[in-house]
């Protein structure tokens, strides 16, 4: 399973190295999926890991977190914020992680996304810890590692698929390195 997480947190299903939509295009719409909210009610992983809760949190502290959307590669020094929504992200991305893996037996669960690789380093590390304090007796949970292509990987993905359903045959093939 791939997470991008931009503005919004988005998802792809990843099934024999090919990309799976589904027969309405439509698999892989984890950002919709239910998981704990910072206050421990139920919401949609969008409402907590998309970086646009990060803008929204600065905001709230009087900080224009418009930089966030153009300059992913340095955020710069943040601070609370920045470690609060890693923290709240993280929980329930692992929770995501966890939920898709009682469906599909995944690999690897990769994160990928808008940001700084010291963030992404940082989020995978705590979706790494997050993932070991929920219940997930009976499943073979996938290895949690950050993508590759990292600011372009929406962009890239997006362009490949005209390409692929024009001279390919067959599903959308996935290289094993992202």
């Amino acid at each position: 399973v791939y997470f991008y997480i931009g503005a919004f947190a988005a998802a792809g299903i990843v099934l024999n190295g090919r990309l799976f939509g589904g027969p309405t295009g439509n698999a892989g719409a984890l950002g919709s999926m239910p998981v704990p909210g910072p206050d421990g009610k139920p919401t949609q992983l969008i409402d907590v890991a998309s970086i646009a809760m990060l803008e929204k949190a600065l905001s709230a502290k009087g900080i224009d977190g418009s930089y966030l959307w153009t300059s992913p590669q340095e955020w710069g020094e943040i601070g609370a914020e920045l470690d609060d929504w890693i923290a709240s992200a993280a929980q329930a991305l692992a929770y995501a992680i966890v939920a898709a893996s009682s469906v599909i037996d995944f690999e690897a669960a990769v994160i990928d996304g808008w940001m700084p690789l010291d963030v992404r380093r940082r989020l995978v590390d705590a979706v790494t810890d997050a993932i070991t304090g929920i219940d997930a007796e009976g499943l073979k949970l996938p290895v949690v590692r950050e993508g590759t292509v990292g600011i372009h990987a929406r962009a890239l993905g997006g362009a490949s698929l005209p390409l692929s359903e024009r001279f390919l045959i067959g599903p959308t093939t996935i290289s094993r390195s992202a």
